[in-house]
């Protein structure tokens, strides 16, 4: 039996055909014809919810447009039934909640499940809490930044894991938080100094609302407990003068035990870092290396405890996640709520310096 040829350039033609299939450029728009959105800002109204979007600059300007409605699906299609461009929400990198969202449990129930829920929408989408306007928060990127607010995504991406600031925090990690510590979490914070971007900070949830806000200084001390706090900048002082070190490693161990019904705990902070100031003083030799490890590990086991105490108190939920954690190290619920915590803390320099 013969097989039939077939020329070349039928041949070929089939092939660009299959290619033109399989990588969806049969429906693809010109860029024009799209508003790629970059950054979301919600917050909360009277009668529903305040959507802010912010483009990327496709050569039709980076105009943001506003729309007020009960969820995102239909503020996407209430925009785009006033425009002549598709509201694409494939190349979203940033949503910003604002408080006034959050401190609303359905309406930020509501927005969370439609994104996790969307075919477009990536589950690395960055979350973060402001108790700004969110429709200023972008305005605000919009105008710092070309890209209508990359420059977060880049800073999450790249530096956040460097400077102890923040949490990354993308939409897959929230989800999966929020279902281990029972709707209790953390976002990173964005806030407004002098219409500039600052980020740090964090913003407790407690059973899917918010609760309250974290200081720059107790984010910091969170992000140490989780074994996330390379990068943090630490000043103790010594003799009256000031010594500053960066985190360079960060590692933590847990213990927990029950006795009488409480249950207790124990947070093993081991920290490594490197004395970028000293004030002139050299601590190269062992006694005064010794002195200065000492004295970074007092302090920060001190500074870690109070944290643990003051969010604990403050916290309706378990916004740390201790409880979790101790409910999977002991293999069972807790009974009496939040572990009761001490912390031990190893500090060491890797790194003194050098006096040119």
């Amino acid at each position: 039996m013969q097989h039939k040829a077939y020329p070349l350039w039928t041949v070929l033609c089939l092939f660009m055909a299959l290619a033109w299939t399989l990588t969806g450029c049969g429906d693809s728009r010109d860029p024009e014809d799209r508003a790629y959105i970059i950054t979301l800002g919600v917050e909360k109204t009277p009668s529903g919810c305040l959507f802010t979007f912010a483009p990327a600059d496709t050569g039709m300007g980076k105009t943001l447009f506003s729309v007020e409605s009960d969820t995102l699906s239909a503020a996407v299609a209430k925009a785009e039934s006033r425009s002549s461009r598709e509201v694409y929400l494939g190349q979203l990198k940033n949503i910003i909640c604002s408080k006034t969202l959050l401190e609303d449990k359905k309406a930020f129930g509501s927005l969370l499940d439609e994104l996790e829920r969307s075919i477009r929408i990536s589950e690395k989408v960055m979350l973060l809490g402001t108790e700004e306007s969110a429709a200023k928060c972008v305005d605000a990127i919009a105008k710092a930044d070309s890209s209508t607010g990359l420059f977060l995504w880049e800073f999450y991406k790249n530096t956040a894991e460097e400077v102890a600031v923040t949490r990354h925090m993308d939409l897959d990690t929230w989800l999966t938080d929020l279902r281990m510590q029972n709707q209790s979490g953390i976002l990173p914070a964005l806030s407004l100094e002098e219409e500039q971007i600052v980020l740090g900070g964090g913003i407790a949830l407690s059973e899917g609302a918010y609760d309250f806000t974290l200081l720059p200084l107790e984010e910091q001390d969170c992000l140490l407990l989780t074994g996330e706090g390379k990068g943090a900048v630490l000043t103790e002082t010594q003799n009256g003068m000031p010594m500053t070190a960066e985190i360079r490693k960060n590692h933590v161990t847990y213990d927990f035990w029950q006795d009488n019904g409480k249950t207790f705990g124990n947070i093993h902070v081991f920290l490594q870092g490197a004395l970028t100031g000293s004030s002139g003083e050299i601590v190269s030799d062992g006694e005064k290396r010794r002195k200065a490890e000492e004295l970074f590990a007092t302090r920060i086991k001190s500074h870690l405890e109070n944290t643990i105490k003051v969010v604990q108190q403050k916290a309706k939920g378990d916004v740390l996640g201790l409880q979790a954690a101790a409910e999977r190290k002991l293999d069972r619920p807790l009974q009496s709520g939040q572990p009761q915590m001490t912390v031990s803390c190893t500090f060491s320099l890797i790194d003194t310096g050098r006096i040119r």
